[in-house]
């Protein structure tokens, strides 16, 4: 399968030893550095409450952990939740985390249709408002980071800040073939060859096996919907409304998300600071304790 990560103007879309840089101008860049050894290991996730959220007639499950203000986490279009429970208890008291597995999505309810980056992005905030949450800091993963500059544009007042990690602000096209996924092509071969090529050649497969396993916890209709949607957005050259705190992190051999698109989306939002890995598309599984470091560092800085 080739990918492709489309334009439609120009390139779109902790920290110990890695500091986020202040900029010549208005925006603020960290360039890549080696990973520092971090000051503690990544909590253990027995302390992971889950529950089910009935939003916009269907049953959403989130897992949560700690305590302090909130953080939603969003995963992307082959990933779900359980990319996150090490993360969700790694900020507290400070920050509670919070992830979501988006409908269709692990074990949250998988209705007939409505698997789109504007559907989505309406679950995240009935969400928010079943939780009582009136703005939490969002981290977004690939189709999780174009679901929260959506959500961003759509509901400004909503948003304390933002992380939009390996993602693009314009089409992301991840398979040439979308309207065969389900029938007659397997979703689950399609999942797992676009799993398997977000890492650089060579990554032992017990990194992604995780990963791999997760793929029966959703099925065609929705690989489908979540893939179109995601090959037809674009949010170029309106992102620069966007005015919330805003970290982009990018793995420097991500050949879809790229550092050139990453670049880009800094550009145009105000402030925005960016961070680059030694990793491909998936740097929370290749460099997980970087991950932490560089999160942690923006979090402190909104408590400033």
């Amino acid at each position: 399968m080739i990918r492709t990560t489309l334009a439609l103007t120009v390139l779109v879309i902790g920290l110990a030893g890695c500091a986020i840089e202040s900029p010549p101008a208005h925006h603020r860049t960290a360039s890549m550095s080696p990973s520092p050894a971090p000051n503690a290991p990544i909590p253990a996730t027995t302390e992971v409450r889950k529950r089910s959220i009935s939003v916009n007639g269907v049953n959403l499950s989130i897992v949560e952990a700690g305590t302090g203000d909130p953080i939603i986490f969003v995963h992307g279009v082959v990933t779900t939740s359980h990319i996150f429970p090490k993360y969700l208890h790694a900020y507290s008291p400070d920050f509670r985390g919070i992830a979501v597995d988006l409908r269709g999505y692990g074990d949250s309810e998988k209705p007939a249709t409505g698997f789109t980056i504007q559907q989505f992005s309406k679950d995240l905030i009935a969400l928010a408002d079943r939780l009582g949450i009136q703005r939490p800091v969002w981290v977004g993963v690939s189709m999780g980071g174009m679901i929260l500059q959506q959500l961003a544009l759509d509901y400004p007042d909503r948003v304390r800040a933002l992380v939009l990690v390996s993602t693009t602000d314009g089409a992301m096209v991840l398979d040439k073939d979308l309207p065969t996924i389900g029938n007659p092509r397997d979703y689950r071969e399609v999942s797992q060859q676009i799993l398997v090529e977000s890492f650089p050649p060579g990554t032992p497969p017990a990194l992604y096996q995780p990963l791999l396993d997760r793929i029966s916890t959703w099925n065609g209709t929705v690989l489908r919907e979540a893939l179109t949607s995601m090959a037809q957005a674009n949010v170029h050259d309106r992102i620069n409304r966007i005015t919330a705190p805003t970290l982009v992190m990018v793995g420097v051999k991500d050949d879809v998300a790229t550092p050139a698109i990453a670049r880009g989306i800094q550009s145009q939002i105000p402030g925005a600071q960016l961070v680059e890995f030694n990793t491909g598309h998936f740097m929370m599984a290749e460099d997980p304790d970087r991950f932490r470091l560089v999160l942690g560092e923006f979090l402190r800085g909104l408590k400033k």
